[in-house]
């Protein structure tokens, strides 16, 4: 456990060294807005979209149908009730 607490201690004091060494850094904003520009027009991002699109046009198509076939089947066991009356 102490080995543990060590290796956390030391992780922490790493990650708050190197951010205060990276503090002073910055990217230009032109390269930022260039690389965001980029990337959402990449192929990676439109196949993403794309796949994202079919997945929710299944999973509406899926709920569509299970509730249809729900209202069916309570429909036709209404109509035996009511028919075998």
């Amino acid at each position: 456990m102490e080995a543990a607490k060590n290796v956390d201690t030391g992780l922490r004091s790493f990650e708050t060294e190197l951010a205060n060494q990276l503090r002073h850094y910055s990217p230009d904003e032109l390269f930022v807005s260039d690389l965001r520009g980029r990337l959402l027009s990449s192929r990676v991002f439109a196949q993403r979209r794309e796949i994202g699109a079919v997945v929710v046009a299944s999973l509406a198509v899926l709920l569509a149908g299970s509730l249809t076939c729900m209202f069916v089947f309570s429909i036709s066991r209404a109509k035996k009730k009511f028919l075998s009356r």
